[in-house]
């Protein structure tokens, strides 16, 4: 099969159906979940959500304790969550999960337990033989309409974009439900992947066009080390949360901890956004800066990710 004018090969990019879970405790395992029912603890859907995104780096050692610290800031300092509690309306996007280690970890927590719906919650979901993923947790008050994940045919790092519909409410007057869709990405790395990036990208911003949806977000590790990521998100009409542009330090995400041999400090998150469709999205700030594991045999810690994670807000506005 060939693409337009014969110019080569159509690459299939598969795409496959996810189930959301919530924890069963009477069952003691997760639990699918149905969109029409079991669905969203708060009557009415909310009208603004805080919103991460963070790679959490699967390759570093002790990748267990890693997420465990990633978690508990996530419950304790970006959420400010007590004892336990249920955080405000959230969705939180997490990239390069470890396949056993960090995954394992997510799904054992107490607090992610209690409060949130995660798919996808089998490492199988993911690219056959992948030692990593994408992790979307959406705080059980926010309804799920529907969960998908793509994997890129154009990868030779087995990356995708794991995609969910969330239902918001739109405040008064209006009144209404809006289907936003989340995208959760980790598009492919090094110079290697220059020329697929931007295809990456842009076969994932035609999912915000789509029937049904109020336009979205796609948020994640953008690897933008190439001559032609820095024009991509605005070639598609997608706009940037981040509005200080890639050369201010404020919005750097990796090559601080620690810094790289090889490469510059740089803004390697982002979060992207569909504009002009009665949503906004907070410029976001950085989290995670100066994390570290500590323990009696970690002398100086150990750095919970080589990237810093991304915090924002999003508002439905009609």
């Amino acid at each position: 099969m060939f693409g337009p004018d014969n110019v080569g090969p159509v690459v299939p990019n598969p795409m496959h159906q996810l189930k959301m879970y919530r924890w069963r405790g009477s069952r003691n395992r997760w639990h699918r979940i149905s969109p029409d029912r079991d669905n969203g603890e708060a009557d009415i859907p909310p009208s603004t959500i805080e919103f991460v995104s963070w790679n959490v780096d699967f390759n570093a050692p002790m990748p267990a304790q890693r997420m465990e610290t990633t978690l508990r800031h996530l419950e304790e300092v970006v959420f400010k969550c007590r004892d336990g509690e249920a955080p405000e309306p959230c969705v939180v996007l997490l990239q390069e999960v470890h396949a056993i280690n960090g995954l394992e970890v997510i799904l054992n927590d107490p607090w992610v337990r209690e409060h949130f719906f995660v798919t996808p919650a089998d490492r199988n979901k993911w690219p056959e033989d992948t030692l990593y993923g994408n992790v979307t947790m959406v705080d059980k008050s926010i309804p799920v309409v529907d969960a998908y994940i793509l994997e890129f045919g154009l990868s030779s790092m087995q990356r995708t974009g794991v995609i969910v519909d969330i239902r918001l409410g739109a405040p008064s007057p209006h009144e209404h439900d809006v289907i936003l869709r989340v995208i959760n990405t980790h598009l492919e790395s090094l110079s290697q992947g220059n020329d697929v990036r931007p295809e990456q990208l842009k076969l994932l911003s035609k999912f915000l066009k789509g029937p049904g949806v109020r336009g979205g977000i796609i948020a994640g590790d953008m690897n933008p080390v190439g001559p032609k990521d820095a024009a991509a998100p605005g070639l598609l009409g997608l706009q940037d949360a981040w509005k200080k542009g890639d050369t201010d330090e404020r919005g750097f995400t990796w090559g601080k901890q620690p810094p790289h041999e090889r490469f510059p400090a740089a803004r390697f998150d982002k979060i992207l956004y569909l504009p002009k469709k009665g949503y906004r999205v907070d410029e976001p700030r950085r989290i995670g800066v100066g994390l570290k594991v500590v323990g009696d045999r970690l002398p100086g810690g150990l750095w919970t990710s080589d990237h810093y994670g991304l915090w924002t807000k999003v508002h439905i506005l009609r």
